[in-house]
């Protein structure tokens, strides 16, 4: 917070030009300097080199017109601090750092037209990225490359906001070394006005870490709401995350909606990858299409799925999950609750090796039934398996179970009502 006050008040108070054209350029060599620019309503252009240690840089830029808004900080050393912060004129970044424990800070908000942009790529040890984007489409990317422990990993935060009837925002995080943590949160926005709004969707999202203890939180929303006959919209959202490595975690939120106006109609898309051991795979997906797949090799992996559809979904909830090692569990939920159009709910679990668990549950809630039916097929290679299928529908809907056990000493469960 107070990193964000620091740069409300140098955009406040600067007294720097207002002109056509501002440009800025610095260049500082040793320990301890500090370099500070504001520049207002020009075409605002500023760039800083920093070599040494403990060195900060501060760029504050605001343009209430239709110029662009562009910074670069260049950073080698340790303990090194940039903080950028612009306001409006479509708005732009990049932020280099090269050594440990460096600080990175983007914060952008743009209520002209559309754009908003950032670059974070840093190497070392310790670094900390934090990027907050509003008002404009959002775009993000962010690298981080370095060895760490559980004292000094990287962490990676982006928080996007789109602006008045939303869509898109974007982010990619690429993390190599060990205790990385990359945290993306995403909206979309839409409505705030009259006749036919609703809008929104989009939502993009791609988190690659190699190494070990990563974690990987990925939160989408979608929105859209109200207006001609009361709308709705949203929904895309499209995430993937791949993880190598060893007690790796990642955490996969989706959210939908759909009905009026147009937007990005349906879908909801995922996929989670992990290589290695002990690692965690979870997936929450609403309305949409809900779709999910699961990959998973190595020992000791689990795999947790949970769908569920409302009245503005289109009762379709799909998911894979395939794991091959041994000691993993996989967990399928899907739930559909008022389905609009035919309600679905398949699923595929496929485990290769011993001691694995799988359990699946599906059902249908809600007053009106759905019109479709629960499938669930089980595959199993290995010994001492086991597969628990639970599935519960309303009069008129379809239980069908597939399960399937290659090996001995394995355990399979069907219950169905």
């Amino acid at each position: 917070m107070k990193h964000l006050t620091a740069l409300a008040i140098l955009l406040a108070t600067t007294s720097l030009a207002s002109a056509a054209s501002n440009e800025s350029f610095i260049l500082q060599a040793g320990s301890k300097n500090s370099a500070k620019v504001g520049q207002f309503n020009g075409n605002n252009t500023q760039a800083t080199i920093q070599s040494g240690k403990k060195n900060s840089s501060v760029t504050a830029q605001q343009n209430d017109g239709n110029g662009p808004n562009k910074s670069a900080t260049v950073e080698f050393g340790n303990n090194n601090t940039s903080q950028a912060g612009q306001i409006g004129g479509n708005n732009g970044q990049a932020t280099l750092q090269v050594g440990n424990a460096n600080t990175a800070e983007t914060l952008q908000t743009n209520d002209t037209a559309n754009k908003n942009a950032s670059f974070t790529g840093q190497f070392g040890n310790g670094n900390n990225s934090l990027a907050g984007q509003a008002g404009g489409n959002n775009f993000q990317t962010t690298l981080q490359f370095g060895t760490g422990n559980k004292n000094n990993g990287n962490t990676a935060v982006t928080g996007q906001l789109t602006g008045t009837n939303g869509g898109i925002n974007d982010s990619a995080v690429l993390q190599v070394g060990t205790d990385n943590a990359a945290n993306v949160s995403q909206n979309s926005s839409g409505a705030s006005s009259g006749k036919k709004p609703g809008q929104g969707g989009d939502n993009n999202q791609v988190s690659l870490q190699f190494g070990r203890d990563n974690t990987a939180n990925t939160d989408q929303t979608s929105n859209g709401s109200g207006n001609k006959s009361t709308a709705v919209s949203g929904v895309l959202n499209d995430s993937a995350t791949l993880q190598v490595g060893t007690g790796n975690t990642a955490t996969t939120k989706q959210k939908g909606s759909t009905s009026g106006d147009s937007s990005d109609q349906a879908t909801n898309a995922s996929v989670t990858a992990q290589f290695g051991v002990d690692n965690t795979a979870t997936t929450k997906q609403v309305n949409g299409n809900n779709l999910q797949a699961t990959i998973q090799d190595g020992v000791g992996n689990a795999a947790k799925t949970k769908q569920k559809t409302t009245g503005n979904g289109d009762g379709t909830n799909a998911s894979l999950t395939l794991q091959i090692g041994d000691n993993n569990k996989a967990t399928t939920k899907q739930s559909i609750a008022d389905p609009l159009n035919s309600g679905l709910n398949g699923s595929l679990i496929a485990q290769v090796g011993n001691n694995n668990k799988a359990k699946a549950t599906q059902n249908d809630t809600g007053l009106q039934a759905m019109i479709g039916a629960n499938l669930q097929s089980t595959l199993q290679v290995g010994n001492n398996n086991s597969a628990t299928t639970t599935q519960t529908a309303s009069v008129g809907v379809t239980n069908s179970s597939v399960t399937a056990q290659f090996g001995s000493h394995n355990t399979a469960v069907v219950t169905q009502h």
